[in-house]
């Protein structure tokens, strides 16, 4: 009969344990309740606001997301792709947490369902998106001229503004595809796309990052590239289907919006700068950093890649310039002569000659042999703003003293 309260109680547990298991089953795991409780038994004293070990912070969601000093941790839906579970679970190294035992199963489980079930915060919360690429965008061969089949009109883009504003507000950046009438402007959390010839709205495009600084269409006109965010809380850059309206990549999780951004013509590499000083070189197939560049002095305002893909030529505030090889990061050259913040950066279409703008009111001609400057003359009074080489061979222009020039 001694025994009987004790088996009662191996039920009671078990019952709560089964229930408490059907609970699990049936709601999505979350951050809060399920997966910080398994970090604060194992993984804080390594890993917390004060100490963070390899630069991570597993004590909030917010700092979680934020990643490492290796970037981010984990990769939403895709935990055989997170760097979190894999050291945890012992399947990589450095396995954690060191020199200790694995966490147990159970736990380790939660970590995995929460990472399948899109990184939800806490209980309600919304599961995250993967921002993996839902198309290979890598190209046989970089185009060098007008593509073989014409580039359609988007006909069932959304036209209902992301956001309608109470007043007007600045125009930040303007982009025309190379080879169709379609042209791109930047508005608030929106770019709207018009055609150009008739200037019928085709579609909108919602940039939740909120305010878009740059506009470039890739080399191909298949798709627009999109970089901005919001000053001193967040910087992205986001790749679109100009067809669909599908955003179909986006890299980058700066704490600073972009103010530079290109995509390469082989549609391999994504570059962005900003006020963070670092140029970052994104694999457009993971969205992962491949090259971060920290040579500049000054918040990076300009970059371009070449059209054959080989270099990137960057600028910043200070007036400095680079040129690099463009999938190692290595410098190529150093350009020295403005003496203000550059503005824009175009090549010429045979890649040999760079032009460089700036506030100083300049535009500056180098030529890839030796990087000797072969041209520079006063092209605005008060600043240049772009510059631009047409498929000619001709440059256009455009500064503060309200001028176009060709």
């Amino acid at each position: 009969m001694r025994y009987i309260p004790a088996l009662i109680t191996a039920l009671a547990t078990s019952l709560v344990l089964s229930a408490a298991g059907r609970a699990h089953a049936q709601e999505k795991v979350n951050f809060a309740d399920h997966v910080l409780p398994v970090f604060q038994n194992h993984c804080l004293g390594c890993h917390n606001g004060d100490k963070k070990k390899g630069d991570l912070d597993l004590s909030s969601f917010s700092a979680l997301m934020q990643g490492g000093g290796g970037g981010e941790v984990v990769e939403t839906g895709d935990p055989d792709n997170s760097v979190l579970y894999l050291v945890t679970a012992h399947m990589e190294e450095p396995k954690m947490p060191p020199n200790k035992a694995r966490i147990p199963d159970a736990q380790l489980a939660l970590i995995k369902k929460w990472i399948e079930q899109g990184l939800i915060e806490r209980a309600g919360g919304t599961a995250k998106k993967s921002d993996k690429p839902k198309v290979s965008l890598a190209l046989s061969e970089v185009p060098l001229g007008k593509p073989a089949k014409p580039i359609n009109i988007p006909q069932d883009l959304l036209l209902e503004p992301a956001e309608r504003g109470i007043r007007t507000g600045v125009v930040e950046a303007i982009a025309h595809n190379p080879w169709a009438p379609i042209v791109a402007i930047a508005s608030q959390n929106q770019v709207v796309l018009y055609h150009s010839d008739s200037l019928a709205p085709l579609g909108v495009l919602p940039f939740e990052e909120r305010n878009p600084q740059v506009l470039k269409f890739t080399r191909n006109g298949n798709y627009l590239l999109v970089a901005g965010g919001r000053g001193a809380a967040v910087g992205r850059a986001a790749l679109y289907d100009i067809q669909t309206g599908q955003r179909i990549v986006t890299v980058g999780n700066d704490f600073d919006t972009v103010l530079a951004a290109d995509i390469s013509a082989d549609q391999t590499r994504i570059a962005t700068g900003g006020p963070g000083k670092l140029v970052k070189l994104f694999d457009t197939a993971t969205g992962e950093v491949v090259t971060a560049i920290k040579k500049h002095t000054d918040w990076v305002t300009a970059l371009e890649f070449s059209p054959d893909g080989v270099l990137l030529a960057t600028g910043d505030r200070n007036g400095g310039v680079h040129v690099w090889e463009a999938h190692t990061g290595r410098i190529f050259y150093t350009l020295k002569g403005h003496n203000g913040m550059i503005t824009d950066i175009s090549w010429r279409p045979d890649s040999n000659v760079v032009a460089t703008a700036s506030r100083d009111g300049r535009v500056m001609l180098w030529e890839m042999h030796n990087g000797r400057q072969v041209r520079n003359w006063g092209a605005h009074g008060g600043g240049v703003q772009s510059v631009e080489y047409t498929h000619d061979g001709r440059i256009v222009t455009a500064g503060r003293d309200r001028l176009v020039r060709i």
